[in-house]
């Protein structure tokens, strides 16, 4: 019998992307695969032990493993043994100033550990061609397997929430770091609310609210004193300005308005169930496995996404001289975001409504898969207005995106591909990785 070809995975957490890039699809592998190969999943694996590393065939690992810092002297010690060393990272390393993670990042000089990190492997797998064209500059041997959804899981397969109105369900689903996203749409809400066309005909449905966290206050000494931030300081209540037009139905709805106010999570005894006949929705946010249920709650979701451009300083030389200047350049942060959002919208048929930027340019065919924005000011209130105003299209462009990633992005497929990826790592084991890589991408073209 063939020995199995044993893969350790190694996720950098248990939360979302630990989960989508590490620990799902090793599950589905074993699942799928079982009979030819083995994962092992380990979040903290002992780096002293060197002899466990050097046991597997490959080790796939998102972004580290143990210390950045031992990293330089730990991983040619795997390699030496024979085990191909393989980074996933899904994010770009170094967040503009606008991220809320930023001054930690600079802090802890993560760009350079991470960047440290892509230089010392034998392969790395990411998200997208677009996010890989980034990573080659630091290593040529990039594959991409892209993000995908397990659809038999029950967040993905359960009833949809009955629309209890003949209004049209407009839905952000995200986190607590895109302020700066959203507010692109401040315009475009600003006119919606306005419109008396469309008054009662749309709801707006904002998904993850939340008042965990941290706030780190400054003493006049230069002290930082952290503490858990207060429910009236989420930066989740600068959201719903946003969405509500800074509350343009209080003055029809002041009850429901000053429920909202008081920032606690609905029980049976208050508007649990009567607040989706409401223009405005606040869902709180939900466990990892159970987020995929905000999607039953809409009709259509948006994707906004800032093209961020930051001061850079320039060094040119010029007759022997040398000077200084500072040019905007794009940051590559959001250019490089992943698909997400396009596969949960599509699986979950809904229409998208994107920034006609990054991947969202990239990959949806506007007016056909998805509308893209491409004027802020104007075209997030007109492609709203448009679905609301006409549900036959609505329900095409949901199909349409529904149909292109329905195949592309289920995890068994992409699974497959992974797993086939791994067999031709081993097989030409002894051959550079860039040509195993070439011929894998050309075999997906």
């Amino acid at each position: 019998m063939k020995d199995k070809i044993k893969v350790l995975v190694i996720p950098s957490d248990t939360m979302g992307v630990g989960h989508f890039r590490s620990i799902w699809p090793g599950i589905e592998i074993n699942k799928s695969f079982g009979d030819e190969i083995d994962v092992e999943i380990n979040h903290k694996p002992n780096i002293a032990n060197l002899e466990y590393f050097q046991s597997f065939d490959i080790i796939h690992f998102h972004r580290h493993i143990g210390p950045y810092e031992e990293s330089a002297e730990f991983f040619p010690k795997i390699k030496e043994a024979g085990v191909k060393l393989i980074m996933d990272i899904d994010d770009f390393w170094e967040p503009p100033s606008t991220h809320p993670l930023y001054e930690i990042a600079k802090r802890d000089k993560l760009s350079e550990k991470i960047s440290g990190n892509l230089s010392l492997v034998d392969c790395v797998t990411t998200t997208t061609e677009v996010f890989a064209n980034e990573i080659r500059k630091h290593n040529k041997n990039v594959y991409v397997i892209p993000n995908a959804l397990n659809m038999e899981h029950k967040m993905w397969t359960g009833e949809l929430h009955e629309n209890k109105t003949d209004r049209c369900r407009i839905s952000w689903i995200g986190g607590s770091s895109h302020l700066h996203d959203l507010e692109l749409m401040r315009p475009g809400f600003n006119k919606l609310w306005n419109d008396k066309e469309l008054e009662d005909k749309f709801q707006i449905i904002m998904c993850g609210f939340d008042t965990r966290g941290t706030i780190t206050e400054m003493k006049p000494n230069g002290e930082g004193v952290t503490r858990p931030i207060k429910p009236h300081e989420t930066v989740w209540l600068r959201f719903e300005e946003i969405f509500t037009a800074n509350h343009k139905g209080k003055s029809k709805d002041p009850e429901y308005y000053k429920w909202l106010n008081k920032i606690k999570k609905p029980k049976s005894s208050d508007y649990k169930d009567e607040q989706y006949i409401k223009d405005y929705v606040r869902r709180w946010t939900l466990p990892l496995t159970k987020y995929g249920n905000h999607y039953d709650y809409a009709d259509v979701c948006l994707a906004p996404l800032v093209d961020v451009y930051e001061d850079r300083i320039v060094h040119t030389k010029k007759d022997g001289s040398q000077s200084i200047q500072i040019e905007k350049k794009r940051h590559t942060f959001n250019e490089v975001k992943s698909e997400l959002k396009i596969i949960e919208a599509g699986m979950k048929g809904k229409v998208l409504i994107a920034q006609d930027f990054g991947i969202y340019k990239e990959l949806i065919e506007d007016g056909v898969t998805g509308l893209l924005v491409k004027n802020d000011k104007k075209d997030w209130y007109r492609h709203m207005k448009t679905v609301i105003k006409d549900p036959v299209y609505r329900q095409e462009l949901a199909d349409n995106l529904h149909n292109f990633v329905k195949e592309k992005y289920d995890i068994t497929n992409v699974t497959a591909d992974r797993v086939k990826f791994y067999k031709e790592i081993l097989k030409e084991k002894d051959k550079p990785v860039e040509k195993v890589v070439k011929k894998e991408l050309e075999k997906s073209k």
